[in-house]
């Protein structure tokens, strides 16, 4: 799936403000996934930044889903939408850039408070695939400098 700004932008909202990604079909974290980083890239490069309220707003709505249907598969799903978004932030709008990172940083603490309870980075039971997209959003995360990868390289 790739999608333009344009498309993006034009997408329908939900009743809590988010693109409604139902039309997209699959999981809802991963087409979140696809599409939050080009609206923020759009946004840096092209929009002088003057969508970050919505970006955040909608980032914050987000944040609260997924602590309220918090699963492992949809931990690691926006963990890949944080790092992504994070990426395409521009740091010099330095509220917005922390403000996702500590999304992020909160997000990898409670995955492995609740799914490593070894402190090995063992995710027993959880799916192959979750288990790398979260490992994937953690090495990215330590090459930004995010997290320490001395702390978190068992987990990639």
């Amino acid at each position: 799936m790739s999608m333009t700004a344009e498309e993006i932008k034009a997408l329908p909202r939900t009743a809590e403000g988010i693109f409604d990604l139902s039309g997209l079909g699959g999981d809802m974290y991963a087409a979140a996934a696809e599409v939050y980083p080009v609206y923020a890239a759009y946004e840096t490069e092209v929009n002088k930044k003057e969508g970050y309220p919505d970006i955040m707003a909608q980032m914050r709505v987000w944040d609260q889903k997924v602590n309220a249907d918090f699963t492992f598969a949809n931990a690691s799903a926006y963990a890949k939408l944080l790092i992504a978004t994070i990426q395409k932030i521009s740091p010099e709008i330095y509220e917005n850039y922390r403000e996702l990172v500590d999304q992020f940083r909160a997000l990898v603490k409670r995955v492995l408070a609740e799914y490593d309870g070894s402190g090995k980075g063992v995710f027993e039971g959880q799916e192959e695939a979750c288990v790398k997209r979260f490992g994937d959003a953690v090495k990215d995360a330590c090459a930004r400098d995010i997290l320490l990868e001395e702390k978190y390289r068992m987990y990639f």
